[in-house]
């Protein structure tokens, strides 16, 4: 599946999702850029961040626009529930991970690595791109269940 089929795959996902709340979602021309009509009548700009980023960004970031994206993670999340252990897997083999900071004490990953120095490097470039976003640098091992077992 290419890149511009995985993302129209999503807009619908997204879209239907929005639905059910109330909402509705219309296209700008020529961008990779939605609108969110919210059923109290306030907009918001959603979106897709190609590679290396590879996600779904909201715009104006608010409480509002960090339920929206619980929203959308979930329903993108649900579709994707067969691929988990390729999921877990890879998580295991990139431990570093970048995540942006978002209201109310949320976050969301925005990129895996392998190495720190990857990680730095990477965030180097979302800072020049996107320098009002706050953006961390973590190590989030994966635990085995048995480790997780052994703990308890």
């Amino acid at each position: 599946m290419s890149r511009g089929q995985k993302v129209a795959a999503e807009i619908e996902l997204i879209r239907a999702a929005l639905a059910e709340e109330g909402d509705r979602l219309q296209k700008l021309p020529k961008q990779a850029t939605w609108i969110i009509h919210r059923h109290n009548g306030k907009p918001y700009r959603l979106t897709y961040q190609p590679a290396p980023i590879s996600a779904w960004a909201l715009h104006p970031p608010d409480s509002e626009a960090s339920y929206l994206l619980g929203v959308i993670d979930r329903v993108l999340h649900e579709s994707s529930s067969a691929h988990q252990d390729e999921t877990v897997y890879r998580q295991q083999l990139h431990p570093w991970c970048i995540i942006q900071q978002l209201p109310q004490m949320q976050h969301r990953v925005v990129a895996r690595f392998r190495r720190r120095n990857d990680a730095d490097a990477h965030m180097r470039v979302l800072r020049q791109d996107n320098p009002p976003t706050q953006y961390t640098i973590i190590f989030d091992p994966v635990l085995e269940q048995t480790d997780v077992a052994a703990e308890a």
